[in-house]
This record gives C-alpha cells, sequence and structure tokens, in this order.
C-alpha cells in the first residue's frame, strides 16, 4: 500500500483498479429479502389503513342513516298534525261549521252547568 505522503497522518490509499466488483450471492440475497419485507410491510400498513378508514366511514354512515329516520319519523308526526288541522279548517268553513264550532265548545262547558247563549239585540228602527 501507498500513502499520499509519506510520515503524513493521512491513511493510506488503496490502489485504484478497473475491475468489476460484483456482490456476492449472500448478499443479493439478504437485499432482496430486505426489499420483500419492506414491500410487505407498506402493503401490511396501506391494508390496515384502509381497513381503519372504512370502519370509520360504516360507522358514520350508521349514524347519518340514524339520524335520517329520526327526522323522518319527525316528518311524518308534523305531517299528521299539519293533516288533522287542515281537515279541522276544513271543517270549520263547511255548511254546518256552525254546529261545529258549537260542538267543540261543548267540551269546554261542565256536564252540569247550563249552556247560556246571548244573542244581538233587535235593532230598532231609526226614527
Amino acid at each position: 500500500m501507498q500513502s499520499r505522503r509519506e510520515g503524513s497522518h493521512l491513511r493510506p490509499v488503496a490502489p485504484v483498479s478497473n475491475e468489476v466488483v460484483l456482490p456476492s450471492s449472500a448478499a443479493i440475497a439478504r437485499e432482496e429479502l430486505l426489499f420483500a419485507s419492506l414491500g410487505l410491510l407498506l402493503k401490511a400498513a396501506g391494508l390496515v389503513l384502509a381497513v381503519v378508514t372504512l370502519a370509520k366511514l360504516a360507522v358514520a354512515h350508521q349514524e347519518r342513516l340514524d339520524r335520517h329516520s329520526e327526522i323522518q319519523a319527525v316528518l311524518q308526526l308534523q305531517s299528521d298534525r299539519l293533516q288533522k288541522r287542515e281537515h279541522q279548517l276544513d271543517r270549520l268553513f263547511s255548511a254546518d261549521g256552525q254546529q261545529v264550532v258549537f260542538q267543540q265548545e261543548q267540551q269546554w262547558i261542565a256536564p252540569n252547568r247550563r249552556r247560556i247563549v246571548w244573542a244581538p239585540a233587535p235593532s230598532s228602527p231609526s226614527p
């Protein structure tokens, strides 16, 4: 081995050769195993990430469906109330609407009470 300068503290430099050094088959096998295991690790991490994401999406979808069914039930109740009120309004403005009002108001009077209906006084002819 030669060194650049005699007596200096530098390492000796190896002679340069034009030979191509090929890695051994054991080194190639180790490298292939390393890359294969790295690829397998990345695929497993991707699979775990996909499963976790799908689980979160399934939970969110179920919550959305639950909220939708609750809102749909409330909407149905309100629609039923609206139809009932429309029917009552139609009955009030029908030909026998006055009788309907009297029948509804009878429920407010206690059974042992007598109903008194005040009629407007007849207008007297002016002189």
